[in-house]
């Protein structure tokens, strides 16, 4: 009897036993893990931007009149003092034919007289008059001889035409606009704005490449080469150039592209799996680390930086080898346990 007694008291015991086992295994959630491990950078930040000329040269007439001529359309290259344009130029021709007219008179009579003024013969109040004159005439010349040269356009550089806004027959002044506008492209700018949280991750020298849209998605490489100091009052962005060369002449001012910036190219970074990273009420980042030992996770608060493809970095809070939880982590607090 008491054999059957302690048989039955020892099933017992080994069924309370199971039962709790079984409900605290039931209580400790089953997680997934990810390692913090150590990558090469390849922090990311995109932004879409515009293609800009390295150089724009507004080209105005000089002197008012009637257009007569224009020589060049858009997109046309030039050469550094091409004729672009001209103007009706019949009275300012006529003003330096009569000036020039004017100033040989003056010197024949200087030649004249300036023999006489040798001898003595002539007084030297008619001899400075006379140079003054002569002096007279000559500058007037030179200045209708200046004002015939502005009746012409020419280019100041060589370049493209990027615009073109007169006409024939339209007065050459006090349009809103330059008539012509010449461009420097062989070299551009790709003008991105960079928001206030971010213009500090970016310097002069940070390598950049972008792709155009409207050139069937292909791929160009450049340099941050300006990087503004002072925001937009309205969007609160820095303005950022990056220079890009460019041969043949693809990129084209206006032409939109998407833009992508390594910030830590070459760069070793700690990352985890971005889905182990969770938010608190307080909007502070934290994972759940595992004690593998105790089979239990502790809450940390971590700072996290740049995405990486399917991980984050991580700033600070955790090291190399160390495990978090991965999925599963909604169910979970300080201290609780897991199951592996």
């Amino acid at each position: 009897m008491k054999k059957t007694f302690l048989f039955i008291l020892a099933i017992f015991s080994l069924m309370s036993c199971t039962h709790k086992e079984k409900e605290e295994g039931a209580s400790a959630p089953q997680v997934v893990l990810a390692e913090v491990t150590k990558v090469t950078g390849s922090g990311n930040l995109h932004y879409s931007g515009s293609i800009e000329a390295l150089q724009t040269i507004p080209l105005t007439f000089k002197t008012t009149g009637t257009v007569l001529k224009v020589l060049v359309n858009a997109g046309d290259a030039v050469r550094k003092g091409q004729l672009l344009a001209t103007v009706d130029k019949a009275d300012a021709l006529s003003m330096y034919q009569v000036a020039n007219a004017k100033y040989k008179q003056a010197k024949d009579a200087y030649n004249r007289l300036k023999e006489v003024h040798d001898n003595g013969s002539l007084s030297e109040i008619k001899w400075v008059e006379m140079e003054s004159n002569l002096q007279q005439a000559q500058s007037s010349a030179a200045l209708a001889k200046n004002n015939l040269s502005k009746c012409a356009l020419y280019a100041p550089a060589n370049g493209i035409i990027g615009r073109r806004n007169i006409e024939p027959g339209m007065s050459s002044l006090g349009n809103p606009v330059a008539p012509l506008e010449l461009v420097k492209i062989e070299t551009v700018y790709v003008k991105i704005s960079v928001p206030e949280n971010e213009i500090g991750k970016i310097k002069k020298g940070l390598k950049a490449s972008f792709k155009v849209s409207a050139l069937e998605d292909k791929i160009f490489n450049g340099t941050v080469t300006n990087v503004g100091v002072v925001a937009d009052q309205i969007s609160r962005t820095y303005e950022v150039k990056i220079t890009v060369k460019n041969p043949g002449l693809l990129l084209k001012p206006g032409m939109v592209c998407d833009v992508n910036l390594d910030i830590n190219a070459n760069k070793e970074v700690l990352s985890v799996a971005y889905q182990a990273v969770n938010k608190d009420k307080d909007n502070n980042s934290f994972v759940f680390v595992v004690d593998p030992s105790k089979k239990i996770v502790r809450k940390r608060i971590i700072k996290t930086g740049n995405y990486q493809n399917d991980n984050i970095e991580v700033l600070s809070g955790l090291s190399e080898g160390e495990q978090v939880v991965k999925e599963g982590g909604n169910k979970l607090s300080d201290n609780s346990k897991i199951s592996l």
